[in-house]
């Protein structure tokens, strides 16, 4: 007897969600009987069972019907809800975007416009990708603080504009970086100084420091003689500017050698 209703349990299963994609069809299909109603209703379900494909598709089919009333407020938000939780981030901030101009004044505003900002957050790419989807998501979460200071979401905002500002330095460090790497010395102490003037505080200040040196030291050494003279002392400058930064950095026994290098040349040069 226990193992016929174990039997049952599987077979029962498929024919309530045979029943469940019928009434699917029976909402959705062209010529439907369904009202208004009936598809709301269906789509709200559908979205609290976290179905959000089909909620989407009969929202879709009535917000027309609910234009500018409350049931319709609720009705919208609820969509750019399930766009949300699909991870379409690019539809789903469009559509927060457009509930915001229609209901101005809902509820719901302030949260659409949270979500919207975490939509571009979500659209942020790797450090090393073109940053103009984190840049339009700074500005977006700037938009929310100004627009609600006293927000219980403040805190999550500037933690969020911190990480996003960290990768923004991170791809200026990268690229000036490179510019060493590919031994191109004179566009490398350019990005550098530039990196350092863009994040006084930057994580990688010794690093970008380091490099400077090391930078300058090697387009002096590479240059003509009219402009070796003024490069070798840039080099030291650097050097000097480095060791009142960090005097215990485990970097400067190799940056000595190199001062003592650039002195020697300076020295020949003055002879």
């Amino acid at each position: 007897m226990i193992k016929s209703k174990l039997l049952l349990y599987p077979v029962i299963a498929v024919l309530l969600t045979l029943a469940g994609c019928s009434d699917y069809y029976h909402l959705t299909k062209q010529k439907s009987t369904a009202t208004p109603a009936e598809k709301k209703e269906a789509g709200m379900k559908y979205y609290e069972e976290g179905d959000y494909i089909k909620a989407i598709t009969l929202f879709e089919d009535v917000m027309n019907h609910y234009k500018f009333t409350s049931e319709g407020e609720d009705l919208y938000f609820k969509y750019c809800l399930a766009n949300y939780e699909l991870g379409d981030f690019y539809l789903a901030g469009y559509y927060f975007k457009r509930f915001i101009r229609r209901y101005p004044t809902s509820k719901h505003t302030e949260e659409a416009l949270f979500l919207s900002s975490l939509c571009s957050v979500s659209n942020s790419p790797e450090y090393s990708l073109d940053q103009t989807e984190t840049y339009n998501a700074l500005d977006q979460l700037q938009i929310f603080i100004d627009q609600y200071p006293n927000s219980s979401r403040i805190d999550t905002c500037n933690q969020i504009m911190d990480k996003l500002r960290s990768k923004l330095e991170l791809k200026q460090f990268e690229y000036a970086r490179l510019f060493y790497q590919t031994e191109f010395y004179k566009s490398a102490v350019v990005a550098l100084e530039q990196t350092l003037l863009k994040y006084p505080e930057s994580v990688y200040k010794e690093e970008i420091m380091y490099l400077l040196v090391k930078s300058n030291f090697e387009l002096a050494i590479n240059s003509v003689d009219e402009k070796k003279l003024d490069r070798l002392n840039n080099t030291i400058k650097s050097y000097r500017t480095f060791v009142g930064e960090f005097p215990e950095s485990k970097k400067l026994r190799e940056l000595e050698s190199i001062k003592k290098r650039t002195e020697t040349e300076i020295e020949g040069i003055k002879k």
